[in-house]
């Protein structure tokens, strides 16, 4: 059982989660501009990059044997389901939770404006007709013609590992659970999202007044590679 974990730069530490059909990969060019004041910890979730495919009990318990006492977590998309249940689970491990295009539950429900279910799973029977093509189809969703660019090849992870991927996406529901965490929590949100939609952060604030909101109204799902320069500046006032 390997969970791969690449560290770069000196000071606080920040541990950061991809997103689906990503893997650790997708932050490298944040590096510039984190590394001099962060060290990171860029994680390969179960099942993508170069981590094995594993359960959510045997991942967490791996996982913070390897990291820091304490951090500042951030999750992005599906990663931000992962770095929110890891926050309610092992509080004392995070000094803050920030989540990017990412909610407590993904998926759409009464009076909770997430992606149709139908979707995912239309998705996922696609995914074992065509597994490149519908992977490469989800993740230029996902991204702008601005950011593809940005993206380096990454391992393509397998139909099981994508499976299980979207089965967070599905199922995992923290609406309730979210609030256990009472340290400092971000949501920020892209107005340009093609998946999680902009109200998501209007419903967000009237359910839970007590986190902190950010909207990026120029800016689609992958918001950090889009406008860089804006995330950075967001993150490093909202931990500092």
């Amino acid at each position: 059982m390997t969970i791969h974990i690449t560290i770069h730069g000196q000071g606080r530490p920040l541990v950061l989660f991809h997103g689906f059909g990503f893997d650790s990969q997708i932050w490298t060019s944040l590096l510039p501009l984190l590394e001099k004041k962060y060290q990171l910890h860029l994680v390969d979730l179960p099942g993508f990059g170069l981590t094995n495919l594993m359960s959510w009990e045997a991942f967490k318990l791996a996982l913070l044997e390897r990291l820091p006492k304490t951090f500042t977590l951030v999750g992005w998309s599906m990663g931000g389901l992962y770095a929110t249940r890891l926050a309610v689970e092992s509080p004392s491990r995070i000094s803050a939770l920030v989540n990017l295009a990412s909610s407590p539950k993904f998926t759409r429900a009464e009076e909770w404006p997430g992606v149709d279910q139908a979707l995912l799973s239309n998705f996922s029977e696609d995914l074992t007709r065509s597994p490149l093509l519908t992977l490469e189809k989800f993740m230029t969703w996902q991204l702008s013609a601005k950011t593809k660019s940005l993206i380096i090849s990454s391992k393509v992870p397998s139909i099981e590992a994508l499976q299980a991927g979207l089965s967070v996406l599905i199922d995992w529901d923290l609406r309730q659970t979210i609030n256990r965490f009472i340290k400092p929590i971000l949501f920020i949100f892209a107005g340009l999202d093609a998946i999680l939609p902009a109200k998501m952060m209007e419903v967000m604030q009237k359910t839970y007044p007590q986190f902190d909101y950010v909207m990026m109204k120029k800016a689609r799902h992958a918001l950090f590679l889009s406008h860089t320069d804006d995330f950075v500046g967001i993150l490093e006032d909202f931990i500092k």
